[in-house]
């Protein structure tokens, strides 16, 4: 697609996975040119925070779908995105001067990019940290050794396949 349309394309999958994002809690932290970075558990603690998360993956992935159907329809175009979780402790607040606003940074925030990196298209993929916290609430596919970059062996993780139901 032209540059025009690509940006028309990318504004409405921004909305909504800002919209699922804010539905469970969410803040929108960046826009990472093709992807959008969120956080859970900050600025507010949550208690649930990896299950929310979870939840607005599988609900960014639904949306996502639903665009894409819409896209290939008027494009002829196969719209899939990729979601990495990861959970862990992150540097969060107001960064440096001016306009720069709230964020999160860390090396966990970084784990989270690379889960989203060996994600199937149109899948998730959690880190192990996120997968013990949502076990028994997530069905979880068996545990895999992936191979992400800066490490040097490969790290576990799970695919999120859906949210129990309770």
């Amino acid at each position: 697609v032209g540059a025009e349309r690509l940006r028309e394309i990318m504004a409405g999958m921004v909305a909504l996975a800002t919209m699922v994002v804010v539905r469970y809690g969410g803040t929108v932290d960046k826009f990472t040119g093709d992807g959008v970075m969120a956080v859970f558990g900050a600025p507010v603690a949550l208690e649930d925070h990896a299950l929310r998360a979870c939840l607005a993956a599988l609900g960014i992935q639904e949306e996502a779908a639903g665009l894409a159907v819409k896209v290939q329809r008027r494009d002829g175009v196969d719209l899939q995105l990729r979601v990495g979780l990861n959970s862990g402790q992150v540097i969060a607040g107001e960064i440096g001067w001016g306009a720069l606003g709230y964020t999160a940074i860390g090396e966990q925030v970084g784990l989270a990019q690379r889960m989203e990196s060996v994600a199937p298209p149109g899948g998730v993929m959690l880190s192990d940290s996120t997968a013990r916290l949502v076990e028994g609430a997530a069905v979880l596919g068996e545990p895999q050794l992936v191979r992400i970059k800066g490490a040097a062996d490969p790290v576990p993780a799970r695919r999120l396949l859906s949210v129990a139901t309770q």
